[in-house]
């Protein structure tokens, strides 16, 4: 751990109170200009993309580089000299949109973005400052002293990031109620994540927690959240041998002295129904390979093998056959943790096939009847360095049943395991704050199909760090490495009026939905508007009861008469970062899709990384926006037989209903798509860039679409590429250099 000194420390606590004093530039009238979203990361020589509106012909884009001096040193973004921002002519541009490159001769770092149209100027905004998303810590949503804090977004760090060899160190500061504070420099740093060890010294209490990327000054602290700071929970350490007093009698101890660790030696032990371990008990082997604790054949398995609402399990090993769930936590569980436990869950164990009959015994009809090796509904739970073998599911976060919507389990980990599987290696569903790293996940099944992260039954599912992961062998149904599924929708139309966060729709909501009888509660549901004034804005639900629905915030640019929205469970914020895909379907940003990055992936013989807006079943217009790929690399593009990979960004499912755009402002760059991979851009997308990539050993490269606008193909490299751009869309996309 490395703290910060003290003449840091102090620096960190001026610019914490400069920020109490700083404001950003006037927002423009009414009538004027409008900057609602910017693209970054983004360094010298690469496309920022700007969105907003009234925009008009004319427009010029003026940006200033923000010093990097002491980060502590008071300052307002506002008192930046007029000299120093610098006007930069826009390579494409509409009225709600512009594009501008950065100069190449420019220094990497924090700059200063303003719209200047008519004489009026919109707000100014800051490019590459940190966009901290949420934290966790190691007790969840608490951490500790002594423990470590992560936190996750982009524009965190920019040490490697493109290959930077330099760039300064990101830093933390955690203020306390009576403002002092505590600053920390990273342990491990990324654009997309910051790890912080906590000083065993820090005074337990409440903190504020603010970052800094080392970019831009005062001007460049983002404030991540409240944090919580206290002594980790303390558990029962009282032994209760299992050879002393039976697996039943020392559960029943447990549950009398409020917990404890039940303790099981080296041996294997028969079970024959459920296990419910009482609050605060560990259920510990002496080891992975040295304990067995297993079940009979049972013919009507119980919902969960083993279950609890505040438990462990630690060091042994799980066997089972016909089953539902192996191990489940409980409604309101808070901190399970399973740690280094096998788990051999095979429904079809010794049989010839689903249905089939073996020395007497009949093998269950499909593995769809059992359920997953860990289901998981509660909160500050983690699942880590665990080998799980599972007939159907292997990690479940499924809340629906017990929780309805809004009860998002939040802030968990699942790290180093392995995670092989017969229907689906993991389904997330509902979650809020997911740490989900270094996985092994492999199909075990020819039928073995793909990974959902989902809204089937909630309003949203956000937050979630998807990193150094190995996803392989997927063969079954849609092959998905990786999906974004289901939604459903409340309302598609017109607004009546706004008034703040309050808004009247112009008609009726009709909740759709994938429940029997849909829920018609949307809090932290997505208000988008997809097209009209100010298309490209997100808000969150509130709350609503018919035609009256409140969002968390105000809208940068209010919807009017022309403006269309659409309100859809949310799904975004997730970050896809180094994993490796090999032998399956695509990684898929599937419909509804906001803020999200897939960066430094490689992928061999699989279909490609896609951000796809559609309408699914007609329950939803459920766009993809701002979403980015960087640094992909796509090594091997044959996929299965007559399948080849892409990178892509598209749409789908427009009707007479609504036919305008669906996915926004997608950004690829420095991608390699070799050995037949290519690029597409299709459908009703809006301001794509394809910016600084390579295309090997293939007969076309970049293909546009005649249903895209705004598209820009910049600075692209084809090498044994037959026919380099493609498509009906090429005469109105812009393509620099031209291709002529």
């Amino acid at each position: 751990m490395r703290n910060c000194p003290d003449w840091l420390l102090a620096a960190c606590l001026l610019a914490v109170a400069a920020l109490a004093q700083a404001q950003d530039a006037p927002a423009a009238p009414a009538a004027g200009p409008a900057l609602t979203w910017a693209s970054d990361p983004v360094l010298p020589d690469e496309t920022v993309v700007l969105l907003g509106g009234r925009f008009g012909g004319e427009a010029a884009v003026e940006v200033a580089r923000l010093g990097d001096g002491d980060a502590g040193t008071p300052g307002r973004l506002s008192e930046l000299p007029a000299e120093r921002w610098q006007a930069l002519r826009p390579v494409q541009a509409s009225d709600s949109s512009l594009k501008v490159v950065l100069p190449r001769d420019w220094q990497g770092g924090a700059y200063a973005c303003r719209v200047r149209t008519d004489g009026r100027t919109t707000r100014a905004v800051v490019l590459n400052a940190p966009d901290p998303w949420w934290m966790q810590g190691d007790g969840g949503e608490s951490a500790s002293p002594g423990g470590w804090l992560r936190v996750f977004g982009k524009c965190l760090s920019f040490r490697g990031y493109a290959g930077l060899s330099t760039a300064p160190e990101s830093l933390a500061l955690l203020r306390g109620a009576d403002g002092k504070g505590q600053g920390l420099q990273a342990k491990e740093a990324s654009c997309y994540a910051l790890w912080f060890d906590l000083p065993a010294a820090l005074a337990p209490g409440d903190y504020t927690v603010l970052v800094h990327n080392g970019y831009g000054g005062p001007a460049t602290w983002r404030e991540v959240g409240a944090l919580s700071v206290k002594p980790p929970e303390a558990w029962p350490t009282q032994v209760l041998n299992v050879a002393e007093l039976g697996l039943e009698g020392a559960l029943k101890a447990a549950q009398e002295q409020g917990g404890g660790v039940v303790y099981l030696p080296r041996g294997r032990y028969e079970v024959k129904g459920a296990l419910t371990l009482p609050p605060l008990t560990t259920l510990r082997g002496e080891g992975m390979g040295l304990v067995s604790l297993f079940w009979p054949d049972l013919d009507q398995p119980p919902d969960s093998l083993i279950s609890g609402s505040k438990f462990r399990l630690e060091d042994l090993s799980i066997y089972c056959q016909n089953h539902r769930h192996v191990v489940q936590d409980a409604p309101g569980s808070d901190g399970m943790k399973i740690r280094r436990v096998r788990i051999r869950a095979d429904c079809l164990f010794m049989a010839l096939g689903p249905g089939e009959t073996f020395r007497g015994r009949t093998a269950i009809a499909s593995i769809r009847q059992t359920g997953a090796a860990i289901r998981v509904v509660g909160r500050n739970f983690e699942i880590s360095d665990c080998d799980i073998y599972g007939s159907n599911q292997g990690i479940s976060i499924d809340p629906h049943h017990f929780t309805g919507p809004g009860g998002a389990p939040r802030c968990g980990v699942i790290a180093r395991n392995r995670i092989c599987y017969g229907g689906q290696g993991y389904m997330l569903e509902n979650l809020d704050g997911l740490i989900f790293e270094g996985n092994e996940v492999m199909g075990a099944d020819l039928a073995s199909g793909g990974n959902g992260i989902n809204t089937f039954w909630n309003n949203y599912c956000q937050n979630l760090y998807f990193a150094r992961n190995r996803v392989h062998d997927i063969y079954g149904a849609d092959r998905e490495m990786m999906t974004l599924d289901a939604a459903g929708g409340a309302y598609f139309g017109k607004v009546a009026r706004v008034d703040g966060t309050q808004m009247t729709l112009a008609g009726d909501p009709e909740y759709r939905t994938y429940e029997p009888k849909p829920h018609t509660d949307w809090t932290g549901a997505a208000v988008l508007i997809l097209h009209g004034l100010g298309a490209g804005q997100c808000r969150r639900v509130v709350r609503n009861e018919g035609r009256e629905w409140q969002i968390d915030r105000p809208w940068d640019l209010t919807p009017d008469d022309t403006s269309l929205i659409s309100i859809t469970p949310f799904r975004g914020r997730y970050l896809f970062v180094g994993n490796e895909f090999t032998d399956g379907g695509a990684v898929q940003l599937y419909a509804m899709s906001i803020d999200c990055v897939v960066a430094e992936n490689t992928g061999t013989r699989m279909d490609g990384f896609y951000a796809w807006g559609r309408n699914p079943h007609g329950w939803g217009w459920q766009p993809s926006w701002f979403c980015q790929f960087l640094d992909n690399r796509i090594t091997e593009g044959n996929g299965y037989g007559y399948r080849a990979a892409s990178l892509s960004t598209f749409t789908s499912d427009n009707d007479e209903q609504y036919g305008g755009p669906l996915a926004r402002c997608g950004i690829h760059r420095r991608n390699v798509l070799e050995n037949n991979a290519r690029i597409r851009v299709r459908g009703t997308t809006e301001d794509a860039v394809v910016e600084h990539c390579i295309v090997r050993n293939n007969d076309q490269g970049i293909e546009v679409q005649s249903t895209t606008e705004g598209v820009l193909l910049r600075d692209n490299t084809f090498e044994k590429v037959a026919t380099p751009y493609a498509g009906d869309g090429l005469e109105k996309t812009c393509v620099l250099p031209s291709p002529g």
